[in-house]
């Protein structure tokens, strides 16, 4: 069961991300834009994936495990709380929607590349200051990238006003 879950997971999280980087590079039309709803489907999936794969594995895991995983699980909600947003954001259109929209998209995308570098480092067996400078790097790549992303879409706003 769990590396069924696993496999989910990841499957859903790749998903989730190629399809948020999608929408980020052409904001989509509406909230049934084939590439916000494969977002919008996948990201729930891959965090009641990883939920569940904590449930199962729970009664093996030390504590600190355990809170870790708790703390991931606390991340999975929060993420699904920024697709909620996203949908709001695109489907109400609210002043300067566009900013909100990708804020909410490229929080979700920041999380899932970090947990990709962050997986991949362990994978490798990376001594933890490795693991760490992944973290950290990837958090910072991704708050530059998700700016350019706003400010395009702030001057193009400007350009048609």
């Amino acid at each position: 069961m769990h590396d069924l879950l696993i496999g989910v997971h990841a499957v859903a999280a790749i998903a989730c991300f190629v399809a948020g980087c999608t929408v980020v590079a052409r904001l989509p039309r509406s909230v049934r834009s084939p590439g916000f709803l494969t977002f919008a489907v996948a990201g729930p999936i891959a965090v009641a994936a990883l939920i569940a794969v904590i449930l199962v594995d729970w009664s093996g895991l030390p504590t600190a495990k355990r809170l870790t995983f708790g703390g991931l699980a606390l991340l999975g909600l929060y993420l699904l709380w920024r697709i909620r947003g996203a949908t709001a954001a695109l489907r109400d259109r609210p002043a300067a929607w566009e900013v909100a929209f990708i804020g909410h998209v490229g929080f979700v995308l920041i999380s899932l590349f970090d947990g990709f570098a962050i997986v991949t480092a362990l994978d490798l067996h990376a001594p933890g200051v490795v693991v760490a400078a992944c973290a950290v790097l990837g958090v910072v790549a991704g708050v530059a990238a998700i700016r350019l992303a706003t400010r395009r879409e702030e001057r193009a706003r400007t350009a048609t006003s």
